[in-house]
């Protein structure tokens, strides 16, 4: 479903647009004010949580302004650094673009944000390390593997050195490592980062932490490819379990939390729980995330999958004709 933007992003873009408007520029100094009061004005946008699919409507809006904006600060030689609150506004709408399937766009903001943010503020700069950890996480979304790592490897060297092994930074930097190494193939690597890193985080950030979840679904992912299948299912079954705890059961987290337990179920030959799961998945994804989502269109393939290893040949046929009324949870 389409949610309406937000009002307060609908009177921030009409109030930019009538500011831009308004302007002749005749001083030489004004595009640079012009352009800090229309930074000042997104800046006091609320934060909206970029993870929720019923904010991306406003995101769109958002992030064309941003796009624009940081252009135009450029021309005017106004730092993109500028202020903290901005800075934070464009991480999200970093996130955003990640999150909605928007990694191509969504690369080359972040590594151009990066680029301004390290000769502005520095490279080792909580910022900074943020907007690198977006361009990484693109990447990764991108199946670019090997520009990511490096990226990734960098980020949690910073960390480290500036804030310690166990601080939550780093260790969500672990984190992103680790399910790099998973994209890669590197399993036995994987598994070790992510098994330490899970031992740390449950001793820093307690087992309910999104990033001890984050971390010991990674390890999941570590086992799944180095064929232990019975516990890397217990451990998608206890994160699917924790995610539905602090995030609730429709938030994007806890669908793919459950969707990694219909994978691991197929590749244990257990085709007809996992058809049951992803039947019971799929409209709901659909209905949190839309159609186009890549969620959504890996649950309908999976679903297909499912069917066609059932020997159920003609449900199969249907499934991309729209969802199914088959059996399954809610």
């Amino acid at each position: 479903m389409t949610h309406p933007v937000d009002p307060e992003v609908e009177r921030a873009h009409s109030y930019v647009l009538s500011l831009f408007r308004k302007s002749t520029f005749v001083d030489p100094a004004e595009p640079a004010t012009v352009c800090r009061e229309a930074r000042d004005r997104f800046a006091a946008l609320p934060a909206l949580d970029p993870d929720d699919p019923s904010t991306w409507t406003s995101y769109e809006l958002i992030t064309a302004d941003v796009q624009t904006l940081l252009g135009y600060l450029r021309e005017a030689g106004v730092p993109s650094s500028e202020t903290e609150r901005f800075r934070s506004l464009v991480i999200r709408v970093l996130r955003y673009l990640y999150r909605a399937d928007q990694a191509d766009p969504g690369a080359l903001l972040a590594e151009l944000v990066h680029r301004d943010w390290q000769m502005w503020i520095g490279e080792a700069h909580d910022h900074t390390l943020e907007a690198a950890g977006r361009l990484a996480a693109c990447l990764h979304a991108l199946d670019d593997s090997e520009r990511a790592r490096p990226v990734f490897e960098r980020i949690l060297r910073l960390r480290s050195g500036k804030q310690g092994d166990d601080h939550p930074d780093t260790l969500l930097a672990a984190c992103n490592l680790g399910a790099c190494l998973n994209q890669i193939g590197d399993f036995g690597a994987a598994f070790r980062l992510n098994t330490g890193t899970v031992r740390r985080c449950e001793r820093r950030l307690g087992k309910e932490a999104r990033t001890t979840i984050l971390a010991t679904e990674n390890l999941a992912g570590s086992l799944f490819g180095l064929g232990e299948l019975e516990r890397a299912l217990t451990l998608y079954q206890d994160i699917h379990q924790r995610y539905r705890q602090v995030s609730g059961e429709n938030a994007l987290a806890t669908l793919d939390a459950q969707a990694g337990i219909a994978i691991t179920l197929h590749k244990l030959g257990d085709y007809e729980a996992a058809r049951v799961i992803n039947a019971g998945l799929l409209p709901r994804i659909e209905r949190v995330a839309g159609k186009n989502y890549s969620g959504t269109k890996n649950t309908r393939s999976r679903l297909e999958m499912n069917l066609r290893a059932l020997g159920r040949k003609e449900e199969a046929d249907e499934v991309h004709g729209g969802i199914p009324k088959l059996a399954g949870p809610p």
